[in-house]
């Protein structure tokens, strides 16, 4: 059995090597988390005043009304309702998978479980201190019930990334023998 590393630094001698990987392996951690910062940044700027329903609903419409035509207003009601929550959703899927796959890199063995809880744990809590903000400003509200909706995208996401990881860890099933 060869136990030769591959790769651009497999023909160093291991005292080189080793601390080449430790770098990468930082770099690539650093990076991670960096991404889920700058996703969460994106994520409390959608949060502000500057996203609110009445200051993006103009666009939101014109937008609605291009791609589907004219809709009565009970109809633009519920699509503008549908985006928006769906925005919830999916913002924070985003972040659910950012975190995980950070998380999975930081880990020393696998921690599929940890990565998770992460995760979740970190989507639950920039929606409820964004929902609690909101709560306070003039031009937005803070409701329970879109934490909710950023918590089940995240959830959603995890569960996902959960269930691939663990299915692409997973030990292939053995050869069958061979026949005389």
């Amino acid at each position: 059995m060869n136990t030769r590393s591959t790769g651009p630094d497999a023909d160093l001698p291991s005292s080189l090597a080793e601390p080449i990987r430790r770098r990468r392996r930082r770099h690539r951690i650093v990076l991670a988390w960096t991404w889920v910062v700058l996703w969460a940044g994106v994520i409390w700027v959608l949060g502000g005043d500057g996203f609110s329903d009445s200051a993006t609903r103009p666009e939101l419409l014109e937008w609605l009304r291009r791609l589907f035509g004219e809709f009565d207003p009970q109809t633009r009601r519920r699509m503008l309702l549908a985006l928006r929550k769906s925005a919830h959703f999916v913002e924070y899927a985003i972040l659910a998978v950012l975190t995980f796959r950070a998380a999975l890199i930081s880990a020393g063995r696998n921690q599929l479980a940890s990565a998770a809880w992460v995760a979740l744990f970190l989507v639950a809590t920039l929606a409820t201190a964004d929902e609690a903000r909101q709560a306070f400003s003039p031009v937005r509200t803070g409701s329970p019930y879109d934490v909710l909706i950023d918590i089940a995208g995240g959830a959603v996401a995890v569960a996902g990334l959960h269930l691939v990881t663990r299915r692409m860890r997973a030990p292939g099933p053995s050869p069958a023998p061979e026949r005389a």
